[in-house]
C-alpha cells in the first residue's frame, strides 16, 4: 500500500473507493499461492495474511530473482480420528468468524462518526458475507481432514459414501506406479474440487456423509443446539435447514443484487450490527453443534 484512502470519481461506479498499490511482482502463477487465496475470507478488501507458513511462503515469492514455480503443497498428516473445537479447522472457523465481528465493530464506530463518504451498513453486509464464506471454508476443511485421515487408516470403518467417493483413473495410476500415496491421491482429488461449494444445508448434510453415516443429521445437530441453548426452546432439523437457508440467501442477495430492497426501488434491504452480529453467533453455534454430531457415535439401535 503506498497511499491513503481516495474516493476516485474517475473510476467505474463499482469501484470508487481505492488505495494506491504498488505490485511486487506480476509474473507467478496463480497456483503458486493458490493455498494462501483459498483460506483467506470471500471478500473485496485488504486482509491480512497472520499465518506464518503462509507469510514466509509470500515473502520468498517477492524475490524477483526466485522462480515463479508452484511451491510444495504442506505434507499431509493423520491423526486419530475425530476431531474437537480446538481443531485447526475450527480454529479457522473462529479466526474468521472474529474477522467478520471485527467488521461489525468497525461499522459501528463508523456509524457513530456519521461518515458520509459511503454507506456504513455496508460494512455489515461485509460481516454477512464473511460470516457464510467461513462456514463454507470451515466444511470444506472439515470434510478433507477427516477423509484423509479414514484413508490413512485401512481398518477403520468408513461411511457408504466414503466407500463410494471417485479418485480419476490418472491418480489411481498414480498410485499403482508408487508415485503418490493413497493419501496424498485423495488430498489431490480433493483439491481439485476446490470449486464444490458447501452453503446450502443439503450440500452441507451430503459434505459430511462422506466422513460419517449421520442418520437423521439435521435433527440431531437441531438436538444438540437445544440443550446448549438452555432457554427451554425447542428447536427442529428443518428450523436450523431454514434459518441457514436465510442466511444464505441473503449473502447471496448482498453479493449478487446489491442487496436491493424489492419494496423500496433503488434502495438496499435495512441491515445493523445488532443483525449481523446475530448471524455471525448463529454460524458458530450451528457448526460447534454439527462438530459434537460428528464426534458422537451413532445411538444404538432399539
Amino acid at each position: 500500500m503506498t497511499g491513503p484512502y481516495e474516493y476516485r470519481t474517475n473510476l467505474l461506479s463499482g469501484i470508487r473507493h481505492a488505495r494506491a498499490v504498488r505490485w511486487s511482482r506480476t509474473d507467478i502463477p496463480r497456483a503458486s499461492v493458490e493455498r494462501e487465496v483459498l483460506a483467506l475470507p470471500s471478500l473485496t478488501t485488504v486482509y491480512r495474511i497472520i499465518q506464518a507458513d503462509s507469510v514466509a511462503r509470500l515473502e520468498r515469492l517477492l524475490g524477483f530473482d526466485a522462480p515463479a514455480t508452484v511451491l510444495a503443497d504442506e505434507p499431509v498428516t493423520t491423526a486419530p480420528l475425530g476431531h474437537d473445537d480446538d481443531s485447526a479447522p475450527f480454529k479457522n472457523l473462529r479466526r474468521n468468524l472474529d474477522y467478520a465481528r471485527s467488521l461489525v465493530t468497525a461499522g459501528q464506530h463508523l456509524d457513530q462518526l456519521k461518515v458520509g463518504a459511503f454507506e456504513v451498513s455496508d460494512v455489515f453486509r461485509a460481516a454477512w458475507v464473511q460470516s457464510v464464506a467461513a462456514l463454507d471454508h470451515w466444511v470444506r476443511q472439515e470434510i478433507r481432514a477427516r477423509m484423509l485421515e479414514l484413508v490413512a487408516q485401512p481398518t477403520a470403518q468408513k461411511p457408504r459414501a466414503f466407500l463410494a467417493f471417485q479418485i480419476s483413473l490418472g491418480l489411481v495410476e498414480q498410485v499403482q506406479l508408487g508415485t503418490k500415496t493413497l493419501v496424498e491421491a485423495l488430498d489431490q482429488q480433493l483439491r481439485d474440487q476446490g470449486h464444490l461449494v458447501y452453503q446450502n444445508p443439503d450440500k452441507i448434510r451430503e459434505g459430511f456423509g462422506l466422513v460419517h453415516d449421520v442418520k437423521g443429521f439435521w435433527d440431531r445437530v437441531a438436538r444438540v443446539l437445544t440443550e446448549q441453548s438452555g432457554d427451554g426452546v425447542t428447536c427442529t432439523g428443518k428450523d436450523v435447514q431454514e434459518q441457514l437457508r436465510q442466511i444464505v440467501q441473503r449473502r447471496h442477495k448482498i453479493a449478487h443484487e446489491y442487496d436491493e430492497d424489492p419494496e423500496g426501488p433503488n434502495q438496499k434491504r435495512p441491515i445493523d450490527g445488532a443483525g449481523a452480529t446475530q448471524t455471525i453467533d448463529y454460524i458458530e453455534q450451528v457448526a460447534a453443534a454439527i462438530l459434537e454430531v460428528l464426534n458422537t457415535p451413532e445411538p444404538a439401535a432399539g
